[in-house]
Order: C-alpha cells, then structure tokens, then sequence
C-alpha cells in the first residue's frame, strides 16, 4: 500500500505553469542597462553642437543637435528640413567616448525606449579632423564617410 501512495502522490505533483518556464527565458533576456564610461573634464567634445548637413540620397538639410556631457552620457536630436517643411526625425539618447581622435556615439534609447545596442545602426564612429573652441570637422568612419561641420551652441540652445 506505501508503494501504491508513492506512485499515486507523483502523479499529484503539480507541473509547473508553461507561462512561468516561458517567462523565466524572458527575464533572463532582458537588455542590461549600459554604463557611461566619464570622458575627460577638459575633452574639447564636451558641449553642445550643432550642424546642418545634406546626406547623400536626401532631398534636404539634416540639422543635428549633440549634447556630449563629461560622465559620457550623450543626447542626439535630428529634424529633416526640405524646403519650408521641417519634419522630427530622431531623438536618441546613450554614452559617447573620444579616444586617438576616434569620437564614438552608442545609442542606447530611441525616443526613450531601450535599443539593440548590438545592432551597428545605433553605434555611430567619426575621424576628428579639426577642432577648436567654436568648430569641430569629423569625418565618418565608414567608406565614403561624410565629412560633418559642428558649430558649438549655448547648452539651452534648441533646433529651430
């Protein structure tokens, strides 16, 4: 009879939930917030900038604000003017780096949702040409990367 109430007390083992094993996997795979590395206090990136741009393939201007602060966070807003039309187009926040003239933006959120931070698309790299207390020239790291004009802003300055 103890052998009979064994099997029997087995089989009234409740399985665990299929929703709860399906959320374990999920938790686990949820994005770890990136860690701003600190910049030099005195690195000539740290402020605002900004630039007006005509990427190749675009009907328009791209006008860009940077703000590049000296814990590494950064903030990246775009709006595209084509003729009198001024659309928004990106609002990006995440941590810059600049190290052997390599100026270095990873995107971490969009619009304020968390991104793929492994995805090449948010992780963008520029050659810094030139750069004194009003301009800074950077160049693209990629083929036929385009050259970029930052002018520096007042922080409370705002695209137009």
């Amino acid at each position: 009879m103890v052998a009979a109430t064994l099997v029997v007390t087995g089989c009234a083992v409740k399985k665990p939930e299929p929703v709860a094993a399906a959320a374990a996997p999920q938790a686990a795979a949820s994005p770890k917030p990136v860690a701003c590395t600190p910049v030099a206090a005195d690195s000539p990136l740290v402020g605002t900038w900004y630039s007006v741009s005509t990427p190749r393939g675009v009907a328009g201007n791209l006008q860009t604000l940077t703000v590049l602060t000296p814990d590494g966070r950064m903030t990246y807003q775009t709006q595209l003017k084509i003729g009198k039309k001024v659309r928004p187009a990106l609002s990006e926040a995440g941590c810059w780096t600049y190290t052997d003239g390599v100026y270095t933006m990873q995107t971490t959120t969009s619009y304020g949702e968390p991104v793929d931070i492994g995805d090449p698309i948010y992780r963008n790299r520029y050659q810094v040409e030139k750069i004194d207390g009003k301009r800074a020239q950077m160049r693209e790291l990629k083929p036929n990367g385009q050259l970029i004009t930052a002018t520096r802003v007042a922080s409370s300055y705002r695209l137009p």
